[in-house]
């Protein structure tokens, strides 16, 4: 049973008994991992409020051979990220990155996928509340792209041009991409404005704010190539209209 210490970022928790919590990890060299962290609910417990959502630390696992779910020794904390929590938005979209990385990435350790988390998380502490659905938007689609699951918005699935920020297109929700104005006309009509924001958040900028449209989008476009049809509550949310 070998004991590793390694970066890790909370994805998940809920209460195991009384006393102690199931954790989904993402680790930097090992990928995602469950992990029970016996005692963390006593209220003398080192880990009593520290292994909360999007916390990061160097985890010390004891990780067990063909075995799904290891046991959590330790856990020093970098970042605790509480603060997310205070703004419905920003745990709306933080909790979608999360969501996506534990449905969807790959079982064995994925560096630049961690450090994208990060970032990602850390730009939502420190967006300004006027941009938080911008900056959780371009970097949904950031992560998307990250595993394997990207749109296509830089050039037409059809004649491979680049689409023309000042002409409408269309997005093809099953062939996942654009096309342009000059290819057949197959997929959700794209008025000009809304293929400049597609541009530029579906490539990770977050220039321009999402229209109830685009989340709507990229909500869909998520369900159906990421999600395997399931909706993500947090996504929903972020793509609701805002009171």
């Amino acid at each position: 049973m070998p004991i590793v210490t390694t970066r890790s970022v909370v994805l998940q928790t809920y209460r195991y008994s009384d006393t102690s919590k199931i954790l989904r990890l993402l680790t930097r060299e090992h990928g995602p991992v469950s992990v029970i962290a016996r005692g963390a609910l006593r209220p003398k417990s080192r880990l009593s409020g520290v292994l909360e959502p999007f916390a990061e630390g160097m985890a010390t696992i004891y990780l067990k051979a063909n075995r799904d779910l290891h046991t959590l020794s330790g856990f020093e904390l970098i970042r605790e990220r509480q603060s997310l929590g205070a703004d419905l938005s920003c745990f709306a979209g933080a909790s979608v990155l999360c969501e996506l990385v534990m449905r969807i990435a790959p079982r064995e350790s994925d560096a630049p996928l961690f450090e994208f988390l990060v970032r990602a998380l850390d730009d939502l502490i420190e967006v300004p509340a006027g941009r938080v659905r911008a900056v959780s938007t371009a970097r949904i689609w950031q992560l998307v792209t990250l595993l394997g699951f990207g749109p296509s918005v830089t050039t037409c699935i059809d004649c491979g041009r680049p689409p023309e920020p000042t002409a409408p297109a269309r997005f093809d929700l099953a062939a996942g991409g654009i096309r342009c104005h000059r290819c057949p006309s197959v997929g959700r009509f794209l008025p000009a404005e809304e293929v400049r924001a597609l541009l530029a958040l579906g490539t990770g900028e977050p220039s321009v704010d999402p229209s109830p449209a685009h989340l709507a989008l990229l909500a869909e476009f998520v369900r159906w190539h990421a999600a395997e049809g399931s909706r993500i509550r947090s996504l929903d949310f972020l793509a609701a209209p805002m009171p």
